[in-house]
């Protein structure tokens, strides 16, 4: 590394940044666990004749939060059944694909020794916090009963 004199500062000059693809790794990495729990989660229950209760918000209240659904819509992908997943929890069904995507554009980048920033701008996480809240509400209200998910055995 050469140092070069900025306003009185000695800076190294910039390395090039590593590639290949073995910096691909980590993204592929964290698919593949994600995968490895969903198909773990699949294999010791079945959330549609098996309730646990993960959300405090409906154990409490009995309302619907955006993410209820979730595991019975994650479930019903990993069998074959993306009507089902959509009936759950639409936002979840959708989700996946685009996590899924997002992972395979961050591990190509990363090999290509790319700058990632992982952060969505503001206007981009306020955009899907407003979806979020959106579909929370319609999903409670009796008009838009096909948002929320469908009722599972014992609930």
């Amino acid at each position: 590394m050469t140092a070069t004199v900025r306003g009185g500062r000695g800076l190294a000059a910039p390395s090039p940044r590593a590639r290949g693809p073995r910096r691909a790794l980590l993204p592929l990495a964290i698919g593949a666990a994600a995968l490895a729990v969903a198909g773990a989660v699949q294999l010791v229950f079945d959330p549609f004749r098996t309730h646990i209760p993960l959300c405090l918000l409906n154990h409490l209240t009995g309302l619907e939060c955006p993410g209820c659904g979730a595991i019975r819509a994650v479930h019903a992908l990993l069998a074959g059944d993306p009507l089902l997943a959509l009936r759950n929890n639409v936002l979840i069904t959708l989700a996946v694909p685009m996590v899924g995507t997002g992972l395979v554009v961050w591990a190509v980048r990363r090999a290509r020794g790319e700058i990632t920033d992982l952060m969505p701008s503001r206007t981009v996480l306020l955009v899907l916090v407003g979806i979020a809240v959106l579909f929370a509400v319609l999903r409670n209200l009796p008009m838009f009963w096909f948002l929320a998910p469908i009722s599972y055995a014992g609930g």
